[in-house]
């Protein structure tokens, strides 16, 4: 999947982003990862589509201006072992479980957007900026959770020489970053909570 190369739904994006309550905001900035005593007790089952996995968008038009940001590639790398931080069990997958599946829940992520800055000094920092959704389904299948979690990083834009590796460098930190937060918002979530709770009843009884 290309994501388009448009500003207009990145902007509004961002602009809800900043309307958000100071309180959400204050746990996405954070950038650390859960806490061992904070997982959730759940078999979560990680939907890694093929499609998601390709994602990428290009920007630009000749010469270093001329990027492709390969997002997919590199949060398929990196979504399974931050959420590791959030879940006692994470299996990926490409396609979403079979109802008699052992998994407790199923996390769908899909791309929003991205921004990346342009700077014209080749040590000057320029920012990626990686959007994505998530929504999370019980056992049954109902929504539990949604939520866009941002993430982003900063590196030199480089000359001809080295833009190429500063280009994969700012991707997979924004896309590692991303990770970290969706770990720690999960792991705080109040809705997820109330699976674990529900799924400790039921052992009980």
């Amino acid at each position: 999947m290309t994501l388009p190369n448009r500003r207009s739904p990145f902007i509004a994006v961002m602009l809800c982003l900043l309307v958000l309550p100071a309180s959400r905001l204050k746990a996405q900035d954070t950038g650390a990862a859960p806490r061992a005593d904070t997982k959730l007790l759940l078999k979560a089952a990680l939907v890694l589509s093929p499609e998601f996995c390709a994602t990428k968008t290009k920007k630009g038009t000749w010469g270093i201006n001329q990027e492709t940001f390969e997002i997919g590639k590199a949060a398929c790398v990196e979504l399974e072992p931050a959420l590791r931080d959030a879940f006692s069990n994470v299996v990926s997958m490409k396609e979403a479980p079979a109802p008699e599946s052992d998994a407790q829940v199923v996390l769908t992520p899909r791309f929003v957007d991205i921004g990346a800055t342009q700077k014209m000094g080749a040590f000057s920092d320029r920012e990626l900026v990686v959007l994505v959704e998530w929504t999370v389904r019980d056992k049954a299948g109902k929504t539990v959770w949604i939520e866009t979690v941002q993430g982003s990083a900063k590196h030199h834009m480089g000359n001809s020489f080295t833009h190429g590796k500063n280009l994969k460098l700012i991707v997979a930190d924004s896309v590692k970053d991303m990770a970290t937060q969706s770990a720690s918002k999960m792991a705080a979530s109040q809705e997820l909570r109330k699976v674990t709770a529900v799924k400790s009843t039921i052992e009980k009884n």
